[in-house]
């Protein structure tokens, strides 16, 4: 063979595939792939480009609630004796580590549509906050807050404070899993108003923020707390004076995984003077009288709850809570006391899917007057993801 063609041939090759080469671009671009990052829980990944984990999430619950059961119960024929909802929740938590710690926000968007008020109650922000280190500035639960209850039904609503308010709060791990908390907090959602008569609940708006503590000790038995809130009392209403409201809360619970994995029992007492909605008290309990001269005169409260939540399988658990309201009026008011009982068996088949049926039974007793006893009835199938 000619050497010299074999030559010719080779450098004619090697011209093509550089002139080949020299059409693809210099650099090329990596794939960002989207990365799992589970050190802040299952469902978390990292947003392309950033160091931000993102966990999208949410419910769909659909339940139909059955009343007017007993007797004492007076529904008109314009009332809904049964009531079908479907609620549907979309909850967006990011995480961030920086300089100051972890940057955590948390949005959970919620649509309700229901029967009972033939239509829509739109859709609402149920949380949306933006937590620095220990700091929370938003929209999030009480830092009042305890014991919120275990039962996975729509039934009364047991004697336990359980709100969702705008704050600016601080968190501080004392070790040990020891933790102190204080907060302000805005009170909208929580004056119950002043009883000016005429069947009249008057708010006099916000004047004043709360002012809240908690300290909490959470350990392999369990937990125990301890909080407090200082509150206005104030009205629109004529009045001559304003007065200063409180509540104290105490809770333990017990895990009881000798039972059964998971087993936990637990109790709460609260009490309130001038501010009924820290105990559990129906938002038609006013938090105090306007008397006669114009003064106003607090109402006071306690209330004591407990509950065992059981699981017979892994699948199958039940639950049974119940509490007890007592209410000495301020002024030309009359006492008031409730008790309330409520059950539930649940069915979680597969992760994230629940079936729930719950029965619960209420006693109202108003001085000078009868008892009066009602039962509900609820069904729930529930999504959650």
């Amino acid at each position: 063979m000619n050497f010299k063609a074999i030559a010719i041939a080779a450098a004619a090759a090697a011209a093509a595939t550089s002139a080949q080469a020299a059409d693809l671009p210099a650099d090329i671009a990596p794939v960002d792939y989207v990365r799992i990052n589970d050190a802040y829980g299952a469902g978390f990944f990292v947003l392309p480009g950033t160091e931000t984990a993102i966990k999208i999430g949410g419910r769909i619950r659909v339940e139909a609630r059955f009343t007017d059961l007993l007797d004492d119960e007076d529904y008109s024929r314009k009332d809904n004796n049964h009531n079908f909802r479907s609620r549907a929740n979309l909850r967006i938590d990011t995480r961030t580590q920086s300089e100051l710690g972890l940057i955590r926000t948390y949005m959970d968007f919620q649509y309700t549509s229901n029967s009972n008020s033939r239509g829509s109650d739109g859709v609402k922000l149920d949380k949306g906050y933006v937590q620095i280190g220990g700091f929370t500035f938003g929209l999030a639960t009480s830092a009042f807050d305890l014991w919120t209850g275990e039962l996975a039904s729509n039934l009364f609503d047991r004697h336990l404070a359980d709100d969702t308010v705008w704050q600016a709060s601080y968190t501080h791990a004392l070790g040990n899993g020891l933790t102190i908390a204080a907060s302000i907090e805005d009170n909208a959602d929580r004056e119950q108003g002043v009883d000016v008569g005429a069947d009249d609940l008057n708010k006099a708006g916000n004047t004043l923020p709360s002012f809240v503590a908690k300290v909490l000790l959470n350990q392999g038995w369990g937990y125990a707390g301890l909080s407090g809130a200082v509150t206005k009392v104030d009205t629109s209403a004529g009045r001559d004076s304003s007065e200063v409201g409180y509540a104290v809360a105490g809770a333990v619970g017990f895990n009881l995984d000798m039972i059964a994995p998971g087993d936990v029992v637990n109790f709460q007492a609260a009490y309130a003077d001038g501010a009924m909605a820290y105990v559990g008290a129906g938002s038609d309990i006013a938090d105090a009288v306007l008397d006669a001269d114009g003064d106003i005169e607090t109402n006071k409260a306690w209330s004591v709850a407990g509950g065992y939540k059981h699981n017979w399988t892994s699948e199958l658990s039940s639950g049974v809570e119940a509490s007890y309201l007592d209410v000495e009026a301020g002024a030309g008011d009359v006492d008031f006391n409730q008790v309330v009982v409520a059950g539930t068996m649940e069915y979680r088949p597969v992760s994230g899917l629940l079936f729930s049926a719950g029965a619960g039974w209420k006693q109202d007793d108003l001085d000078g007057e009868s008892k009066k006893d009602a039962g509900v009835l609820n069904f729930r199938v529930q999504r959650s993801f």
